[in-house]
């Protein structure tokens, strides 16, 4: 089972200006600020990236394609480069498809949004294919609170399979995997893995190939949901419901109920994931035959930022020693 990251903000910092540098630590600017200063440059350099990642005792790197993100405006030889350097240092990539902005409509029933979204998302898994993704990783999208009802899930759920058809058959022709992932709680749908077994049961029976990529994380939000959802004890127990033939790559991140923090530090226990609880969840993923895990921490508070690079050592190093 490989290790990996998506390394969201945590290399920011290596791409700002001296000055904008010293405004971070005199507290001028905040993370978001810094993140719309730097997250163009840091997801750009996939290089960075892959020896970061062989730096600290990774297996593989998936690239953040939320919005902003530079992949589609990459020259040939960017790309290339990437592959190959990736290639070389034995680190395997995955690609995580934009869900916000147009990105977010492949469930939308207004067919020409539909359709501009799929385009979209189609020319991303060129992108992967160049620099030699193994997965790409897709959210289901988002819908207003106003049509959150019954009907209108149901028109929902039938324009995402059509969309997951065409992307399925994309990837396929590719060579590249392709997975469905679980929205959070205020995206209003496909939360719950209930929502999302029938989608891809449907997808499966166009005789392609699709698996759930199951972020816990997300899962958590139900907590702080329309009504609040229980978050089981114990928290990783939810895995040993999720069908094992539906799981290749999944996402590890925690979420922190009530002040509903995104992503926090695993090894900083603040979340429903302590140790004893990653351990039990490292038990179930083996027997259930996970090839990939991706970790998704972010940080929020600018100390954390300023120590980031340690950090993710320190991170990696208690995830390694808990799953390897």
């Amino acid at each position: 089972m490989k290790i990996g990251r998506n390394f969201t903000n945590l290399l920011e910092l290596d791409y700002v200006s001296e000055e904008d540098g010293e405004r971070f630590k005199r507290g001028e600017i905040d993370v978001p600020d810094l993140d719309a200063l730097a997250q163009i440059k840091s997801k750009r350099d996939i290089v960075h990236q892959i020896k970061v990642a062989k730096e600290i005792g990774l297996d593989h790197i998936e690239l953040d394609g939320g919005v902003p993100n530079p992949f589609l405006e990459m020259s040939g030889e960017e790309i290339e480069r990437a592959r190959q350097v990736a290639k070389e240092s034995g680190i395997t990539i995955s690609l995580h498809l934009p869900y916000t902005y147009v990105g977010a409509s492949t469930c939308a029933f207004q067919e020409v949004d539909r359709e501009l979204a799929v385009t979209l998302q189609k020319r991303y898994l060129k992108f992967a294919k160049g620099v030699g993704a193994i997965n790409a990783i897709m959210h289901p999208g988002t819908v207003p609170f106003y049509q959150a009802g019954p009907q209108y899930q149901e028109d929902l759920k039938k324009s995402l399979i059509k969309s997951l058809v065409e992307l399925a058959k994309a990837s396929k022709e590719l060579g590249i995997s392709f997975h469905i992932e679980n929205n959070t709680t205020f995206d209003i749908v496909f939360v719950e893995p209930e929502e999302i077994y029938p989608v891809i049961e449907e997808v499966k029976r166009e005789g392609l190939e699709i698996h759930y990529c199951f972020d816990i994380g997300h899962w958590f939000t139900r907590a702080d949901g329309t009504p609040p959802k229980e978050i089981p004890d114990p928290p990783e127990s939810i895995m040993e419901k999720i069908p094992a033939e539906l799981l290749k790559e999944i996402h590890l991140n925690d979420y922190i109920p009530k002040i509903k923090k995104f992503h926090p530090p695993l090894h900083y226990q603040k979340g429903p994931l302590k140790r004893k609880n990653l351990e039990g969840f490292a038990q179930i993923v083996k027997e259930k035959g996970v090839e990939l895990i991706v970790v998704e921490t972010a940080v929020r508070d600018p100390e954390e930022l300023l120590n980031a690079h340690k950090l993710l050592r320190d991170e990696t190093d208690y995830l390694n020693e808990i799953f390897k």
